[in-house]
C-alpha cells in the first residue's frame, strides 16, 4: 500500500499536510481507479473524516450540540420544577383537608372528636367560691385556719399544683367574721424564698393570695404561726375605736374559746408534726379536718358534674368503638392500643396503656395479671377505663362477647353470670337517695349475687367517690354505715363474679346522687353481652 502512495508525485499536497482536517485524495495511478484507501470498492472517493467537516464546520456542530443539551436541561429543570411545585400543592390541600374537613374515614374513631369541646374548665372565680365555702364552714366549726400542703386538696381549692418535697409548702385560709357578720377569708402561700417568684406564678389571673416565704435554715412552721397569730383585715375596730360593747367585753375579758387549727387529712406526717410544735399551746389545738371539709370536694358543682358527664360517657363511647375492631386473634397489648387511638381522637387526657384489659381467665384477677394473651373464641373480653378532663377522671368497666365457644355449657354459664352482674348493678341504682348509707347500696349489690349462689366470688367492694381522683371518699362498702349519701356526691356502681382460672365479669358505671335519686353520668347501661 505504500507504493501506490508514493506513485501519488502528480498530486499537489499542502506544505503541511494535516490529515485529520482534509480528506484524502483519489490516487489517479491506481489502475482500477480506487483511492486505496476505498473501503467499498467502487471507486469512490471516502475518508475517515466526513469531507464536509470543516474547522467552520465543526464549530457549527459543536454549537449545535451544546444547544441541544441546554434544550435538554431547561427540559429537565422544568419538569423539575413542575414536580416540585405539584408537590407542595399536594401538600397544601392535605392540610387544609385535615384542618377544615378531617380525614373522615381513615379512622374508626373519628367521630369521637371533639367529643367535650363544649365544656369549659373551673374558672377562677369557682376556685374563690370554694374557698369562700371553706371560710364559711371554718366559722360555724369555730375555727381559725385551714391549712394544706400541696396535693388534691390544695389544688382543689386554688389551682395551684406544687410538687411535695422536704422543703414545706403550705396553703393557709383563714376565716373571720367582721362587725357585721360577714365572713372574711385571707389566703396566704408559705413557700421557700428561693421558689417565691416560681410560687407567683402558680396563681390564678385576678386572685390576692399573701406570699410569706422562708429562709433556707430557718422554720416554715414558724411562719405560718406568725401568719396565725398575727391581726388581719376585718378584726379591727371601725376608725380604730372600740365601741361600748367591745370595751365592755374587753373589760370583762372573758374565757377565750379553745381555736381550732385544721389541717389536711392527706398531710404528711412530719409536716403534721411540725405543724402542732409550732401552733399548738393552751388556747390552740391543731387537728385534722373536720369531716364537713372533706364533704366540700364529695358534693359536686354543677359545673364539676357538667365535666364529671361528660368524660365519663366519652369512656363508654371508646370502648364501644373499639369493641368494633377486635377479633379473635388480637392480642390485649395491641387492644389497649386501640384505647390510647381513640382517646387521643377523643381528645381527652389519656395515659398510654391505662386500661385494663383481660381476655377470658385474665379477667379472674380483678385488677389483672398482664399475660397479654391472644383473643380465642370463648374468652370474653373485660376493659377497665378511664381518663381525664380539666383535672377530673372517669372510671368504666365492660365485659362482652366478641365470638362464643364451642362450649354451650360455658357459653350458657358466662352468659348467666354477666346478668346476674347486671342484675346487682341494677339493684344498687334502686337503692340510691339522699341520706342512704353507703354500706345499704353494697348491700343490695352483694344480695343479688349471693341469691345466685356467686356471693363468695364478689370480692371487692361496690364502688368509690370519683372526682379529682380516681379513688376518693365516699367509699361504697359493708363497713361504711356512717357516710350518708348527698346531692352531688358521685361514686362507681362497680359489681363483679371473678372465677379464679376461668374468667371474670364486671360492669362500671358513673353514679351522681340528685335530691330525689340518681342519675347514670355514664349515660345508658350495657344493653347485653354483645352490647356494652
Amino acid at each position: 500500500m505504500a507504493a501506490n502512495i508514493n506513485n501519488a508525485s502528480d498530486v499537489p499536497l499542502p506544505s503541511t499536510p494535516d490529515l485529520e482536517r482534509q480528506p484524502l485524495l483519489n490516487n489517479n495511478n491506481n489502475p482500477n481507479g480506487a483511492s486505496p484507501y476505498n473501503t467499498n470498492g467502487n471507486g469512490s472517493h471516502r475518508s475517515h473524516i466526513p469531507s464536509t467537516l470543516g474547522l467552520g464546520g465543526r464549530r457549527q456542530s459543536f454549537a449545535a450540540e451544546h444547544e441541544r443539551r441546554r434544550d435538554k436541561i431547561r427540559k429537565c429543570w422544568r419538569v423539575g420544577m413542575l414536580a416540585i411545585l405539584f408537590a407542595m400543592l399536594g401538600f397544601l390541600l392535605m392540610c387544609l383537608f385535615e384542618l377544615f374537613i378531617g380525614h373522615t374515614g381513615d379512622s374508626p374513631y373519628a367521630h369521637l372528636r371533639g367529643s367535650c369541646d363544649h365544656v369549659s374548665p373551673i374558672s377562677p372565680v369557682e376556685f374563690e367560691e370554694r374557698q369562700t365555702n371553706l371560710s364559711k364552714l371554718l366559722v360555724d366549726l369555730k375555727a381559725g385556719a385551714y391549712i394544706a400542703e400541696p396535693g388534691i386538696n390544695m389544688q382543689y381549692f386554688t389551682d395551684i399544683k406544687w410538687s411535695q418535697s422536704e422543703r414545706p409548702f403550705f396553703l393557709v385560709v383563714q376565716a373571720k367574721k367582721d362587725k357585721t357578720d360577714t365572713v372574711l377569708t385571707k389566703t396566704t402561700i408559705v413557700a421557700p424564698a428561693f421558689e417565691a417568684s416560681r410560687a407567683r406564678q402558680k396563681f390564678l389571673p385576678g386572685t390576692s393570695y399573701a406570699i410569706k416565704t422562708w429562709e433556707e435554715g430557718t422554720s416554715a412552721y414558724k411562719v405560718v404561726r406568725e401568719i396565725i397569730e398575727t391581726p388581719w383585715a376585718g378584726t379591727e375596730p371601725v376608725d380604730g375605736e372600740d365601741d361600748d360593747e367591745e370595751q365592755e367585753i374587753r373589760h370583762k375579758k372573758p374565757k377565750k374559746e379553745i381555736e381550732h387549727i385544721y389541717i389536711d387529712p392527706d398531710m404528711r406526717q412530719f409536716v403534721a408534726t411540725g405543724l402542732a410544735n409550732a401552733l399548738d399551746n393552751s388556747e390552740r389545738k391543731v387537728e385534722i379536718a373536720n369531716h364537713s371539709i372533706q364533704l366540700l370536694r364529695m358534693q359536686k358543682s354543677a359545673h364539676e358534674i357538667e365535666i364529671l358527664r361528660c368524660v365519663a360517657q366519652t369512656s363508654v363511647n371508646v370502648i364501644r368503638a373499639v369493641k368494633d375492631q377486635i377479633h379473635v386473634g388480637v392480642r390485649e397489648s395491641e387492644v389497649q392500643a386501640m384505647m390510647t387511638q381513640a382517646y387521643k381522637e377523643s381528645g381527652l387526657s389519656y395515659e398510654d396503656g391505662g386500661s385494663l384489659v383481660l381476655f377470658g381467665k385474665d379477667a379472674a384477677l380483678p385488677h389483672g395479671s398482664g399475660n397479654d394473651t391472644k383473643l380465642e373464641k370463648g374468652m370474653m373480653v373485660l376493659i377497665d377505663t378511664g381518663a381525664r378532663l380539666h383535672g377530673y377522671l372517669s372510671d368504666i368497666t365492660r365485659t362482652f362477647w366478641i365470638r362464643r365457644g364451642h362450649s354451650k355449657e360455658m357459653n350458657e354459664e358466662l352468659d348467666k353470670v354477666w346478668e346476674t352482674v347486671k342484675s346487682a348493678q341494677t339493684a344498687a341504682l334502686e337503692a340510691v337517695k339522699p341520706g342512704a348509707a353507703c354500706s345499704s347500696i353494697d348491700k343490695a349489690a352483694r344480695g343479688v349475687i349471693s341469691d345466685q349462689g356467686y356471693g363468695a366470688r364478689f370480692t371487692h367492694r361496690l364502688g368509690h367517690g370519683l372526682g379529682m381522683e380516681g379513688h376518693e371518699e365516699p367509699y361504697l362498702n359493708i363497713g361504711n354505715t356512717d357516710t350518708a349519701l348527698k346531692p352531688g356526691m358521685v361514686f362507681t356502681n362497680e359489681p363483679g363474679i371473678y372465677v379464679e382460672g376461668s374468667y371474670g365479669i364486671r360492669l362500671e358505671d358513673v353514679v351522681l346522687v340528685t335530691e330525689t335519686g340518681y342519675e347514670i353520668l355514664s349515660g345508658n347501661l350495657a344493653t347485653s353481652a354483645t352490647e356494652p
